[in-house]
């Protein structure tokens, strides 16, 4: 049983293969869809779990020009950086070592902030959760948005499954070690009504709350990178 929840981040192979998917899996047509509704390309924002750098580089591309794009793994922030280096040379993007759980920006710094692709489902459990969403409320202007996403395990591709899983010792419902190419992923699977409930909490008003499939079809590309999984909006009051 592995029992470091962080070490699958830590990974050298798994930061390959998230810097694979920056150049062929590129932005969902989802995040774009939900990012220029909620985003101007002035805006300012704040990328959490970049990974290999798929977001932030779909981004720049869009013409977002003001991004910090951040990963509490320095080797996640290396190959980031070797990305925006080989496929936007002239950027001007900030790429640097960040932690949800405990950020060095001022209050009140970005317009929005982005955890794509479950990262705050990856974090080490409830304990990070309510720990990071109140710095990313603190961290956004009034009326920002913060874009997210995470597997529902009532409504997601695995519900019979989840049905009958034990939870794990110390840890809760939804929690789950996930086999990859690289090394076992610790993520959480939450539902609907328990991530509202988190949100609510730490002061955010939701504004929107859907399953991917609900929003766009995504291509066969993007369906083999990534189940299905439920967009959350959610902008401070």
């Amino acid at each position: 049983m592995e029992t470091d929840r962080q070490a699958h981040w830590l990974h050298p192979l798994t930061a390959v293969n998230y810097a694979r998917a920056a150049v062929q899996v590129g932005l969902w047509k989802s995040e774009e869809s939900l990012i220029t509704q909620y985003f101007k390309p002035e805006a300012h924002l704040l990328e959490l779990g970049c990974g290999g750098g798929r977001v932030g580089l779909g981004l720049w591309q869009r013409g977002y020009q003001y991004l910090t794009i951040t990963d509490f793994s320095p080797v996640m922030i290396e190959m980031t950086r070797g990305v925006f280096q080989q496929m936007a040379p002239n950027h001007r993007a900030r790429i640097e070592i960040a932690n949800a759980c405990s950020l060095q920006y001022a209050n009140e710094s970005f317009d929005g902030v982005i955890f794509a692709f479950n990262g705050l489902m990856c974090l080490r459990g409830r304990e990070d959760r309510e720990k990071a969403l109140p710095e990313i409320y603190r961290v956004l202007k009034k009326e920002g948005f913060f874009i997210f996403t995470a597997n529902d395990r009532e409504k997601g591709e695995n519900t019979r499954e989840w049905a009958v899983e034990p939870i794990p010792p110390k840890g809760e419902k939804g929690d789950r070690w996930h086999e990859t190419d690289s090394t076992p992923v610790f993520m959480h699977s939450s539902t609907e009504y328990e991530t509202l409930a988190e949100l609510k909490t730490a002061g955010f008003k939701t504004l929107q709350s859907k399953l991917r499939s609900e929003l766009v079809s995504e291509n066969a590309v993007v369906k083999n990178f990534a189940g299905e999984t439920r967009f959350y909006v959610a902008q401070k009051i």
